[in-house]
């Protein structure tokens, strides 16, 4: 397998000399014509044919294809970019889903590339397919099994050495590689680490088109190294004004945002009607860099989320600053919830959309210093059939959130204190970090349509004739108000699942705690809410390379109020 590599390398420094050359003058690529639309989903994934086509695939020149997976498949209906040279194809991401059953990318790429052999006049063994990726997160790399050890395959490793070897950067990130699909057509390879250590930029000589993966995209830009995607993106930048490159199009690797400027779908959404497009400007591109040199010359205390018209600038907590210390203080309300496990329970917070309770949270704790011994929990869990709340004495949410609060002294209530629960005990809650859930409530928060939603957490296992079945907690996701607060106790059947994953693991995904879960055709609304009148229920594992559904079983409703002040029970 013979691949035509080279590098130039390129100072991104304003005052280098240095430039980065496309060959020749006249391009004999066509230009491109991009779509205006794309498979966007369904209201109901469980549909008949909801999960046809599983790709759709569209040629945007003779040379170049745009392919999308379908996003009942999996939710992040990740953006692969499929370029062919006379001897490589290049295939940038490998999609979101692991099976070849789910989503036969492979499959699908060799079928394009045979059939751009027949036109042109090749054989498939004259076409080297090289599997290279944006950045390293799994919705991008999650197909590339379906790849290794084909013929006339190479797949890219996809840690930050394994990249700075391929594309030969020997100075990472301020190396910019060039490769070459042939003569003709060259890429510049960009470092633009930020969203993740490894990510690169591809721009393409022959189109004019800019690939930046996650970190450009019609969408929520996350950053998980500021610092690093200050320096990126300005690299970036400096990279096109000094070598005077054409931008046609900036292509990302998702679409999130609606038509309507700043607003975004749900994260997790499987359904996008009126997506906006995909392609976006140098001007977007200047929008991002000057937010960050912005935010950057601020200081790291004044760093924040950011809305624009078409993406929305937005910092993973760990690269924003602290809640303010002693904020937020208030006789914060919980729900208790028992585990099997003597002493450990799930504490939930009792959100409002209004400060200072404006928070949903969830976290794993253990009991101390119980005024009776043992402390009043029931000890069969299958079934709870009652609601535990605790009531502490006052003191901030934001010293919790920050980690600055680790335990706090509490009185326990069988049912729900603020309406006539019965006292209890005194006991000690004490915080194992991190917290699980954290979600800052929006009072202006404005959603197109999504599904029932629910986040759960492992409650115990019980076996029956062999047969092992999972018990969890579901915490209904709070979006818009007035929305509802409800935890109801389910039961999964293992063998009542349809999966792409290896059957002995499949009992540990469904357990992991914090597993997102879309009940396709159910509305978001409280008449549509789970109870044991609903009764099974199949659900869609969100943000899974394995395309797991189960179908649950709807044991109780612990607890459920009617936002925005969620005081009234549901059931009123």
């Amino acid at each position: 397998m013979f691949v035509l590599l080279f590098v130039v390398i390129v100072s991104i420094s304003a005052y280098s000399n240095d430039q980065f050359v496309c060959p020749g003058g006249n391009s004999s690529y066509l230009p491109v014509t991009l779509p205006t639309g794309w498979i966007n989903g369904s209201v109901n994934c469980f549909d008949e044919g909801a999960q046809q086509p599983a790709l759709d695939i569209f040629p945007i020149n003779n040379d170049t294809y745009i392919l999308r997976e379908n996003k009942c498949i999996n939710y992040e209906a990740s953006f692969i970019y499929l370029l062919f040279g006379n001897n490589i194809a290049l295939l940038i991401d490998s999609g979101a889903t692991v099976s070849p059953i789910s989503l036969p990318i492979q499959q699908h790429v060799e079928s394009i590339i045979l059939n751009w052999c027949i036109i042109n006049k090749k054989e498939r063994q004259d076409i080297e397919l090289v599997v290279a990726h944006t950045h390293n997160h799994q919705d991008h790399i999650a197909g590339d099994a379906q790849f290794r050890d084909k013929l006339f395959t190479t797949v890219v490793g996809t840690t930050v050495d394994e990249v700075n070897q391929f594309f030969q950067l020997d100075n990472w990130p301020n190396t910019i590689g060039t490769y070459a699909l042939d003569n003709q057509r060259h890429l510049a390879i960009i470092p633009i680490p930020g969203h993740a250590n490894s990510s690169i930029a591809f721009y393409d000589c022959a189109t004019g088109l800019l690939i930046t993966g996650d970190s450009l995209l019609p969408g929520r830009l996350y950053i998980s190294d500021f610092s690093a995607d200050v320096e990126s993106i300005l690299r970036l930048i400096n990279f096109i004004e000094l070598n005077r490159l054409n931008i046609t199009s900036i292509l990302g690797a998702h679409i999130e945002m609606t038509q309507e400027n700043k607003i975004d779908y749900p994260i997790g959404a499987t359904y996008q009607p009126k997506e906006r497009q995909l392609n976006m400007s140098l001007e977007q591109l200047h929008q991002l860099n000057n937010e960050l040199q912005q935010q950057w010359k601020d200081g790291f205390n004044r760093r924040h989320k950011a809305y624009y018209d078409t993406f929305i600038f937005d910092p993973i907590p760990s690269q924003l600053p602290p809640l303010q210390p002693d904020g937020r203080v208030a006789v914060h309300g919980f729900i208790l919830l028992p585990l099997d496990k003597s002493n450990y329970v799930w504490i939930s917070h009792k959100p409002m959309f209004s400060t200072p309770h404006d928070f949903q949270l969830v976290y794993l704790a253990t009991i101390t210093n119980s005024t009776l011994d043992p402390v009043p929990l029931p000890t069969n869990i299958t079934r709870l059939y009652n609601q535990w709340t605790i009531q502490p004495e006052k003191w901030s949410l934001n010293n919790l959130i920050n980690g600055n609060l680790t335990s706090f002294r509490t009185k326990l209530y069988k049912g729900n204190f603020e309406q006539g629960g019965t006292y209890l005990c005194d006991i000690t809650i004490n915080i194992i970090q991190p917290l699980l859930t954290v979600v800052q409530l929006n009072i202006s928060e404005v959603e197109p349509y999504q599904p029932l939603r629910y986040t759960s957490y492992f409650l115990t296992n019980s076996i029956i004739a062999t047969k092992t079945y999972i018990h969890l907690y579901l915490l209904h996701q709070i979006r818009v108000q007035p929305d509802f607060d409800a935890i109801i106790h389910v039961i999964i059947d293992p063998a009542n699942c349809t999966t792409d994953i290896d059957p002995s693991k499949l009992n540990n995904l469904l357990g992991k705690n914090g597993n997102e879960w879309a009940f396709p055709g159910i509305d978001n609304d409280i008449g549509y809410r789970l109870t044991p009148a609903s009764g099974l229920v199949r659900a869609q594992l969100l943000g899974d390379i394995y395309s797991t559904t189960c179908t649950m079983q709807i044991v109780e409703e612990i607890q459920c109020t009617i936002g925005p002040d969620f005081y009234e029970d549901c059931n009123v």
